[in-house]
């Protein structure tokens, strides 16, 4: 949060000329003495004896002129006369900028009167300097008890903004301060705590919460920084933005009994933090849900659902194992409307148009690829379903490993069986050859295969490139990828 409305100042060393007692004694008399006039706006301008010489802030001239259209000006300017006949503002700058902004927004008209008092030359030099001296920012306490007030009294923080030249949204993040304990409010006031700090506080909505934290906190790190005071308290919770709380709705963590602790001092609006054991079991529960409903859908013969989707190493490595994704034939009336999605994309101007129209490719060439799974593939198979960028991934064809050892088990024994009778009739060509001498032959062969993937190396690096693609996109035979 940007606290240029609310953050107190630290005292510093200042370069400003002091006025004397004297000065300050016949300013005050000359001010005494002088006639409220009312001048038109046209005839005033900004004195040469101003001894404000730093533009003032667009913001801060912007909210001086939304408090002046609300409820007038309510301190009337100091002026001395020009040599051309004008009205030089030697106290009051802000405010006349701010006047001139709502006459040229045609809020006001050049004939606009202002309430001035007139000094002379060398008063006028003594009003600059005594405005600019004094001219204190007001204490982030004293804004939250006299917004806290207004909004006791009924207003609205629009209307409170409007009347005293905050923007609603500022005025909306110091009453959230305001449900700070007092005793913390009390240390924002004698400078002890900084605004940031409450900041973090008020994220916790109950004051006797803050109190403890805050105490903890300090009692590790005597400064107590914001981050660790917002840590302490949101520790176990996740961002409103994250992908997960995204996946899952607020409408629906919500009527699950949740509640978004929101962070009005967030640079984003409508940033906050939620539950995140409750989030975790509301994405479980929806991608158990949908992976029933693909499981039932389809017909395989089994289904799960998880955070990640199955990988090709670690422990899923050990446990499944995914077939390839088969290539889906498509019907004569989806080929024909395939060749009309390419031609339009291939003439789209935008990247969006263009993403709109890939995904309603995708859909047409997944229809047809889960077609294309087998009765035997769907029986022996199941469905894994989880989350990925926020998006439901569904992975099709993961065999449990231990059922493909058993379906291996069964079909060895089969092809065993049949090698038995072949047995019995063909006689076996290596019968009689003795066993160091099939090694010898078995090494030569291996020499032969290398030497002559060394005479043709566009060879060697097909086999080499299928063997990682094999590794990286299916499986790996045994135990290492190459």
């Amino acid at each position: 949060m940007s606290v240029t409305e609310s953050k107190a100042k630290t005292p510093a060393k200042t370069s400003k000329k002091v006025v004397k007692p004297a000065e300050s004694a016949a300013l005050k008399a000359a001010l005494e003495a002088a006639q409220i006039e009312m001048v038109p706006l046209s005839a005033l301008v900004k004195s040469p004896l101003n001894v404000r010489t730093i533009p003032y802030p667009p913001e801060s001239v912007r909210e001086m002129a939304d408090s002046i259209l609300a409820v007038g000006l309510i301190q009337n300017l100091v002026v001395h006369t020009l040599p051309d006949g004008l009205s030089g503002v030697a106290a009051g700058g802000r405010r006349l900028a701010a006047l001139q902004l709502l006459q040229r927004e045609q809020r006001i008209d050049a004939g606009h009167q202002v309430i001035v008092k007139r000094v002379s030359d060398e008063l006028a030099v003594v009003a600059s300097m005594v405005e600019n001296n004094n001219r204190v920012a007001m204490h982030p306490a004293e804004q939250i008890s006299g917004f806290r007030t207004l909004s006791e009294q009924g207003k609205t923080p629009a209307q409170i903004g409007d009347q005293l030249g905050y923007s609603s949204r500022h005025v909306q993040r110091m009453l959230k301060l305001a449900s700070l304990a007092p005793e913390l409010i009390a240390l924002l006031a004698e400078n002890t705590l900084d605004v940031e700090q409450c900041q973090a506080l008020s994220l916790e909505s109950d004051p006797a919460r803050q109190v403890e934290i805050y105490q903890r906190v300090k009692a590790q790190h005597s400064y107590a920084p914001a981050h660790m005071l917002k840590r302490a308290i949101t520790d176990t919770e996740i961002s409103v933005r994250d992908a997960r709380f995204m996946f899952v709705g607020r409408e629906a963590y919500e009527a699950a009994g949740g509640e978004v602790r929101e962070d009005l001092f967030s640079a984003q609006e409508g940033d906050g933090t939620a539950d995140g054991v409750l989030v975790g079991r509301l994405v479980q529960e929806k991608l158990e849900s949908a992976a029933l409903a693909v499981e039932m859908q389809e017909g395989w013969s089994w289904s799960l659902a998880r955070e990640g989707a199955v990988r090709n190493y670690g422990d899923d490595r050990e446990h499944y194992l995914v077939l390839p994704e088969p290539e889906g034939e498509l019907s004569a009336d989806e080929q024909r409307r395939l060749d009309e999605l390419y031609a339009t994309q291939e003439a789209t101007a935008t990247y969006e148009d263009e993403a709109a129209i890939q995904v309603l490719i995708d859909e047409i060439e997944e229809a047809a690829s889960i077609r294309a799974w087998t009765p035997e593939q769907k029986a022996a198979c199941g469905v894994v379903v989880s989350l990925s960028d926020g998006e439901l991934c569904i992975q099709r064809g993961v065999q449990k490993k231990v059922q493909a050892a058993v379906a291996d088990a069964q079909e060895s024994t089969v092809s065993q069986a049949s090698i038995h009778v072949v047995a019995s009739s063909t006689p076996d060509v290596a019968e009689g050859i003795s066993v160091p001498l099939l090694k010898k032959m078995s090494s030569e062969r291996t020499l032969a295969v290398q030497a002559e993937l060394v005479r043709q190396p566009q060879k060697a690096v097909a086999l080499m490139v299928w063997r990682l693609c094999s590794c990286v996109f299916h499986y790996c035979m045994g135990s290492v990828w190459i």
